[in-house]
């Protein structure tokens, strides 16, 4: 019984090396979605996306997820927080006019 030969010359390419930063980044982005624990996603997205560049690792996917839901939370914190401004001065409005038909 033969054996065909086996092709020789065939790029044999080695996996690369998932970033673990990129995991965690998006895991914190995740979680911290709509909260100011998702800018610190953002952050580490961008950090992720810097490392696999320079490093040549795989994630890519996973830090551009995070990036994207950083900012989605950046802007979701920052809409909240002019909510609450808004809907506090209304308040002190009120209050304000109260306090001043009582006395």
């Amino acid at each position: 019984m033969m054996q065909e030969p086996i092709p020789s010359g065939a790029p044999v390419y080695a996996a690369r090396e998932m970033n673990g930063l990129a995991i965690g980044a998006f895991v914190v982005a995740l979680i911290g979605l709509c909260s100011p624990l998702g800018i610190l996603g953002l952050i580490l997205g961008y950090v992720a996306k810097s490392q696999i560049k320079s490093r040549n690792n795989s994630g890519s996917g996973l830090a551009t997820a995070a990036v994207v839901l950083g900012w989605i939370s950046l802007l979701a914190f920052i809409g909240l927080l002019i909510a609450l401004v808004a809907g506090g001065m209304a308040n002190w409005t009120e209050w304000r006019d109260e306090l001043k038909s009582n006395l």
